[in-house]
């Protein structure tokens, strides 16, 4: 689950830089996305927005916004919210959990 968000962010990036909201030299080689602490606030965690703030002259939260609205469309994400300093927590769909554990099981199966 961490590579396909980590590649939807990437790709939220390069729209930011395509619309100038971010440098074009501004986005890192990887997305690094972490499990959270606590359920409450989301599947997935990513500090990305914290990570680029500075070189974009953005503060953090408003980078997160940023981000969050130039994700494209996609059947992962149930919800993502900005916490704390700009952090971005995400709630995997269902569906995209269904579908893990349906991968993990056929890959015990062979």
């Amino acid at each position: 689950m961490k590579q396909p968000l980590a590649e939807l962010i990437q790709t939220a990036l390069l729209n930011l830089q395509t619309e100038g909201v971010l440098p074009a030299d501004s986005a890192p080689p990887s997305v690094q996305i972490d499990n959270t602490r606590d359920k409450s606030h989301g599947d997935l965690a990513s500090n990305i927005a914290m990570v680029l703030a500075k070189k974009a002259g953005k503060a953090p939260r408003d980078l997160a916004a940023a981000i969050l609205a130039a994700l494209p469309e996609n059947s992962l994400i149930a919800k993502a919210e900005i916490a704390g300093p700009g952090f971005i927590n995400f709630f995997l769909a269902s569906d995209a959990q269904v579908a893990v554990v349906a991968r993990i099981l056929a890959q015990q199966e062979n």
